[in-house]
């Protein structure tokens, strides 16, 4: 009896001393692997941001070809995902979906591997010349849970890293294969907006005078919001109103914290309410046709009315970020 009081008093010490060493590992776990795939990035692109395309590059389908796998309404782009469940340990089940995705730079990906989790994956493209610099990340939190800190610290490298190496081997040998292109598809959501105060100047500005006039409109509403002691609580805004082959008529806007008074030329007013069509355009501003037509074509197919104006809401500062592939911007079109 004193030798098993013993033994059970030395497997007590072993897991006390287990968790005590666990809760001194960091919780974060981050692996990445990066490779220079032969080939344009639109065509590396094209494989990531369509997830039914995985199954010709990623090891864990490889691993399992029967695995049951369920795609959403959309695979491609924003919120395209997909579930999957496959008997096998080492594939196990879960679901994936795209969050992010920046034609031909960048997507984000958030999966959820059964009974661990969630894990951020992102996929980061650089153009090398003829090449693409692909980077494969992952970040995963294990929190308070003494096993996944251990497992995560000591062995997620040792067992993504091999993994993530052949998917990037798979991807060359894949992406080598398609034609080069850069045809986007654009991703349309329908959305609810809410009023806000804002503050705008209504203008026109023939095509190649329209950034001119923008920086002239957003440093006289700076200038009044200074004066008036008002703070910007959104990002700059055009709302178009005539949008012709050679010139524009717009309203270029500041969203505030709160309702100023008109002056001048300057209204203060509360934006749009109401359902909106949404896409999200990357480039030039200059460019913006395509996801122009790519909405309005969407409106037509799911039988929408325009309910007014559209506008656009330039997120990316181009003063601080110089490569016109990363701007972003969100085009809304009101509809009922």
């Amino acid at each position: 009896m004193q030798t098993i009081k013993f033994i059970g008093i030395g497997l007590i010490g072993i897991v006390v001393l287990f968790v005590i060493i666990a809760f001194l590992l960091p919780s974060k776990v981050h692996v990445e692997r990066t490779m220079t795939i032969k080939a344009k990035s639109a065509a590396v692109f094209s494989l990531i941001n369509d997830l039914k395309k995985w199954n010709s590059w990623l090891p864990w389908y490889r691993m399992d070809t029967v695995a049951k796998i369920t795609f959403g309404d959309t695979s491609e782009g924003v919120g395209g995902n997909y579930s999957w469940i496959s008997e096998k340990s080492n594939v196990g089940s879960g679901s994936i979906k795209i969050l992010k995705s920046t034609p031909f730079s960048f997507i984000e990906t958030q999966i959820n591997f059964e009974g661990n989790g969630n894990s951020v994956v992102g996929f980061w493209l650089e153009d090398s010349e003829k090449n693409t610099k692909l980077k494969w990340t992952m970040d995963s939190d294990a929190g308070m849970n003494p096993i996944k800190r251990f497992f995560g610290y000591f062995f997620a490298e040792k067992m993504l890293g091999p993994i993530f190496e052949s998917g990037l081997k798979n991807i060359d040998s894949v992406a080598a294969l398609i034609p080069v292109t850069t045809d986007i598809t654009y991703t349309i959501e329908t959305t609810t907006t809410t009023a806000m105060p804002c503050l705008t100047i209504l203008d026109s500005a023939k095509n190649s005078d329209i950034g001119a006039k923008y920086m002239e409109m957003f440093m006289e509403i700076g200038a009044y919001m200074g004066k008036n002691k008002l703070k910007e609580v959104g990002y700059p805004f055009g709302i178009m109103h005539t949008m012709g082959k050679d010139i524009l008529v717009w309203e270029g806007g500041i969203p505030t914290d709160k309702m100023g008074k008109s002056e001048g030329r300057i209204v203060a007013k509360n934006s749009y309410s109401g359902d909106v069509a949404k896409v999200a355009y990357f480039g030039s501003y200059q460019k913006t046709q395509p996801a122009y037509e790519a909405i309005y074509k969407w409106i037509n197919e799911n039988n929408k009315t325009l309910n007014g104006n559209a506008w656009e809401v330039y997120v990316t500062d181009p003063g601080t970020e110089k490569d016109t592939a990363k701007w972003e911007t969100d085009i809304f079109v009101p509809i009922k």
